[in-house]
C-alpha cells in the first residue's frame, strides 16, 4: 500500500506541474493580448500622422486646416417645400409613422418665420443650436423689446421647440399646430 500511495503522490505531483503549466501558458496569452489591445487603443488617429513627410510649413497648415473644422456650425434645412415626404402628410392624415415630419417642420419654421433674432445682437447665430433656445429663455426672463409678449406664449414655445428637437414623445399635427401658432403670435408681436 506503501508503494501505491508513493505512486499515487507521483502522478499527483505530475498533474499539478500540468495544470500549472498550462495555466501560466494561458495567462500568458491572454496577459500578451490585453497588452497589445491597449497599445493599438491609445494610438491616435491613423497609425501614420498627417503630414508624416511633410515640409514643417505644410504640417502646420494641415494643423491649421484640422483646427478649423470644429469651428464650422450649419444647420440644414430639414424639409424643402418640394421633399415628396410632405405628400405623406396629406395622403396618410394624422397617423403616428409620420411624427418626425412634423418635427422636421417645426424645426424649419424657425428659419421662414419673422422674428427678427439680430436685432439685439445677442444671438447673431440664432439658428444654430442652443441659441433659439437660449434667445426664448432671454426673451422670458428679461425685459425685452417685446413689451406685449405673455411669459404663457414663450413657455408654449420653447416646450414645443424643445419636444420638436429633443423630445421622444409623440409630435403630431396637433402639437405642430400650436407650435406654429405660437411661433406666429411671437413674431407678429
Amino acid at each position: 500500500m506503501a508503494s501505491g500511495s508513493n505512486w499515487l503522490s507521483g502522478v499527483n505531483v505530475v498533474l499539478v506541474m500540468a495544470y500549472g503549466s498550462l495555466v501560466f501558458v494561458l495567462l500568458f496569452i491572454f496577459v500578451k493580448r490585453q497588452i497589445m489591445r491597449f497599445a493599438m487603443k491609445s494610438r491616435r488617429g491613423p497609425h501614420v500622422p498627417v503630414g508624416h513627410n511633410a515640409p514643417k510649413d505644410l504640417k502646420e497648415e494641415i494643423d491649421i486646416r484640422l483646427s478649423r473644422v470644429q469651428d464650422i456650425k450649419y444647420e440644414p434645412q430639414l424639409l424643402a417645400d418640394d421633399d415628396a415626404r410632405l405628400l405623406q402628410l396629406e395622403t396618410q392624415g394624422n397617423q403616428s409613422c409620420c411624427n418626425y415630419l412634423y418635427r422636421m417642420k417645426a424645426l424649419d419654421a424657425i428659419r421662414t418665420s419673422e422674428i427678427p433674432f439680430h436685432s439685439e445682437g445677442r444671438h447673431p447665430r440664432s439658428l444654430m443650436g442652443k441659441n433659439f433656445r437660449s434667445y426664448l429663455l432671454d426673451l422670458r426672463n428679461t425685459s425685452t423689446p417685446f413689451k406685449g409678449v405673455r411669459k404663457a406664449l414663450i413657455d408654449t414655445l420653447l416646450d414645443g421647440y424643445e419636444t420638436a428637437r429633443y423630445g421622444t414623445g409623440v409630435f403630431g399635427q396637433n402639437e405642430y399646430l400650436r407650435y406654429q401658432e405660437a411661433l406666429s403670435e411671437l413674431a407678429t408681436a
